[in-house]
C-alpha cells in the first residue's frame, strides 16, 4: 500500500462486509464506503488531477465519504473545521485556490456569505448520484493527500499539505508501536479536521478496523455509554476529556473503560493524578500519548506502565525518525528538531516557513531535552518563554504544577510587563465543577513547590478559555486580557 485509497480498497477486498464506522448509530461497511467515495470521485471527475478540493463538513459519515472520495480522484482535499471563523475561512480559500467545495447545508450559508467564484457541492448528494466504476487516476506517493491549516495560537496560520508517503509512514509506525489490528473497535471523538482525529482515521482504515464515530468530546457520559455498548477495545482522547472522565465521573469510568486495551491521548499535558488513576482503572491495556506536529506527525511515543516516574515524558522517537535538541543550554534544553519521512517537504506557497526545513530536519520552535534515558520532555514554546530578572521560566513547568492542585480544570501562565524585573507571571485558572478554591490557596502550593520567581504575582479564574478551530488556547489571547 502506497496512498490513502488503498488502505481502504485492500480491506474491501478481504472483507467488504465488516463494519467499518459506525456514527449516530447507523453502521456502515467497508463496500458502502467504498461504493460511496467512488461516487464522491466521479463527481469530481471534471476537475484536473492534483487540484485542490476544500471540504467543510462535522464529524459524520459524510466527512469520511467525502475525504476518501477526494483523494481517490487524485485531488488534494482541504480539510476546514467547521466553526472557522468567517475572517480565517476567506484567508484559506484565498491561500488553497480550490476548484470546489463539498459541504452540507447547515454550512453552505458561510460560503454564500464569501461571495466565492466556486462550485459549491452537497456531500450527501454527490455520495449517491455517481457512478462507482469512476476512472482511476494514477496516485503517486509523493502526492499531496490533504491541506491543512495549523491553530495559529501565536500567529496567522500557515498551510501544510502532507503526501500519501507522510500518510503511510506515520500510519504503520501508529500500528507496530500500538499494535492495532482488524479486530479494533476504536471511539473517536476528535475532530477529523485535526490532525490527532485523522491519523485515528487513517489508522483504522490501514487495519481494516471498525470506527464508533462521535460529534465531538463534550458529552464525556455518552463517550463512557458508547464504550460499553460497542464493546470497543481503544479510545482516543485529549487530556482534558480524560481528566473529566476520571475526576467527575470516576466510577462509570471505570466500568465502562477497564477492559480497554488502549487508550491514546496527545502531547498536550496530562497530569499525573490522570495518568495514575486511569493506570488503576485498565485491567490489563496501556495509556499512550505522543509528540508531533501536523508537519511531522507522531514523532514519538510513551507508552505508560505502573511506573509514572516519567509521567510528563513525550517517549521515545518513533521508528525510524530523528529527534535532536539544538542550541541546547546548560540543563540540556533547546529547540526540538525532527528528520524521517514524516516530516513535510515544504509549506503551502511559504518561503517564509520553508525556511525552518533544512536538509530535511524541522525546526518546531518547540523546547525540549533528553533525559539519560532517552525520554524526551517538552518544555515549552520558544515564543512562550517568560523572562524574569533574566531567568527564563517554563509556562509549562508552572502549569503543571498547578493542574495537579484539586480543583484546578486547566491552566496558562503568560508574562506580563514589570518595570523592575522586566516580566512577572500571570496565571489564568480553570476551576473544576463546582470547585471553591481560591487564589491564596493556589499561590501557597506554588510557593511549595515553585522558586519564587517563578510564583504568579496574579491569577485569574475564567469560565473557558479562548482556543482556536482545533481546540488549543490562544495564549497570546490571554495577553490582550491582562
Amino acid at each position: 500500500m502506497n496512498t490513502i485509497p488503498e488502505f481502504l480498497e485492500k480491506t474491501f477486498e478481504d472483507d467488504p462486509n465488516k463494519i467499518a464506522v459506525i456514527s449516530e448509530k447507523q453502521q456502515y461497511s467497508y463496500n458502502e464506503i467504498d461504493q460511496m467515495s467512488s461516487s464522491v470521485a466521479q463527481n469530481l471527475s471534471n476537475y484536473p488531477k492534483n487540484s485542490v478540493v476544500s471540504m467543510m463538513l462535522e464529524n459524520s459519515i459524510e466527512f469520511i465519504i467525502t475525504y476518501l472520495g477526494i483523494l481517490r480522484s487524485a485531488k488534494i482535499a482541504h480539510i476546514i473545521p467547521s466553526n472557522i471563523s468567517k475572517i480565517n475561512l476567506n484567508e484559506q480559500i484565498i491561500s488553497a485556490n480550490p476548484k470546489c467545495v463539498i459541504s452540507s447545508n447547515q454550512y453552505f450559508s458561510k460560503f454564500e456569505e464569501q461571495k466565492l467564484n466556486l462550485d459549491v457541492l452537497d456531500a450527501e448528494k454527490i455520495s449517491i448520484d455517481g457512478k462507482n466504476d469512476y476512472s482511476k487516476n494514477e496516485i503517486k506517493k509523493n502526492d499531496y493527500a490533504y491541506l491543512v491549516y495549523t491553530s495559529g495560537t501565536t500567529g496567522k496560520p500557515k498551510g501544510i499539505a502532507v503526501t500519501h508517503e507522510n500518510v503511510l509512514f506515520s500510519t504503520k509506525n501508529i500500528v507496530d508501536v500500538l499494535q492495532y489490528k482488524k479486530s479494533d473497535r476504536e471511539i473517536l471523538p476528535l475532530p477529523l479536521s485535526h490532525s490527532f482525529g485523522l491519523g485515528c482515521l487513517h489508522t483504522g482504515l490501514f487495519v481494516g478496523s471498525t470506527i464508533i464515530l462521535h460529534k465531538n468530546s463534550t458529552n464525556v457520559e455518552n463517550i463512557l455509554k458508547s464504550i460499553s455498548e460497542n464493546q470497543a477495545t481503544t479510545l482516543a482522547s485529549v487530556p482534558a476529556t480524560l481528566s473529566k472522565m476520571v475526576e467527575n465521573f470516576h466510577d462509570k469510568t471505570k466500568n465502562s473503560c477497564e477492559n480497554l486495551r488502549l487508550i491514546i491521548t496527545n502531547s498536550t499535558a496530562i497530569s499525573e493524578t490522570t495518568v495514575k488513576k486511569i493506570i488503576g482503572i485498565l485491567k490489563t491495556g496501556k495509556i499512550s500519548t505522543y509528540y508531533g506536529l501536523t508537519e511531522a506527525s507522531r514523532s514519538s511515543f510513551m507508552i505508560f506502565d505502573g511506573e509514572v516516574s516519567k509521567y510528563n515524558s513525550v517517549g521515545h522517537p518513533a521508528p525510524n525518525v530523528q529527534i535532536k535538541i539544538e542550541g541546547d543550554d546548560l540543563d540540556g534544553n533547546g529547540e526540538i528538531c525532527i528528520k524521517g519521512q514524516n516530516v513535510i517537504n515544504n509549506y503551502w506557497k511559504n518561503e517564509e516557513m520553508d525556511g525552518n526545513i533544512e536538509n530535511g530536519w524541522l525546526k518546531t520552535s518547540d523546547i525540549g531535552h533528553f533525559d539519560k534515558d532517552g525520554f524526551l520532555y517538552l518544555d515549552g514554546r520558544i515564543d512562550d518563554m517568560i523572562n524574569v530578572s533574566g531567568e527564563k521560566v517554563n509556562p509549562s513547568e508552572i502549569e503543571m504544577i498547578v493542574n495537579e492542585i484539586g480543583g484546578i480544570e486547566e491552566s496558562i501562565a503568560i508574562g506580563i510587563p514589570h518595570e523592575t524585573f522586566g516580566q512577572v507571571v500571570k496565571l489564568f485558572a480553570k476551576k473544576t465543577n463546582e470547585s471553591k478554591i481560591q487564589e491564596s490557596e493556589v499561590i501557597a502550593y506554588c510557593i511549595k513547590r515553585l522558586e519564587r520567581y517563578k510564583v504568579p504575582v496574579n491569577i485569574r479564574f475564567i469560565d473557558e478559555f479562548p482556543r482556536t478551530e482545533y481546540g488549543k488556547i490562544k495564549r497570546y489571547e490571554l495577553k490582550d486580557l491582562g
